[in-house]
């Protein structure tokens, strides 16, 4: 399970997560819709390690995790929106680059 509690982000002045709790239980599909703007990106890009979390805390498993432990822990993938895909690559290596360079391999073109 990946819980979430009291997750705090900022931009300059703008608050974009305040006090954000979560539970997701193992093997649980979840669904993040919002408007634009509403944090759905941050979020993610947090989990992945890819932003800094400003204060909260996440727990994997009932163990605790440090803010900077996520990116290390490799717990969340996923692809980017619009124009952040790869135009060289298939839809298949571009859903796999990450993992494929997580484990030290090469992912395959298209």
């Amino acid at each position: 399970m990946l819980e979430l509690r009291n997750i705090n982000k900022k931009f300059g002045d703008k608050q974009i997560l305040s006090d954000f709790s979560l539970s997701i239980p193992e093997k649980q599909i979840l669904a993040i819709v919002g408007p634009s703007g509403g944090g759905k990106t941050t979020l993610l890009r947090m989990l992945a390690g890819l932003e800094t979390i400003d204060s909260g805390q996440i727990f994997y498993n009932g163990d605790s995790l440090e803010l900077d432990e996520l990116q290390k822990r490799n717990l969340l993938g996923f692809v980017f929106q619009d124009f952040q895909l790869f135009p060289h690559l298939s839809v298949l290596a571009n859903l796999t680059l990450s993992p494929v360079k997580t484990m030290g391999s090469e992912a395959g073109g298209g």
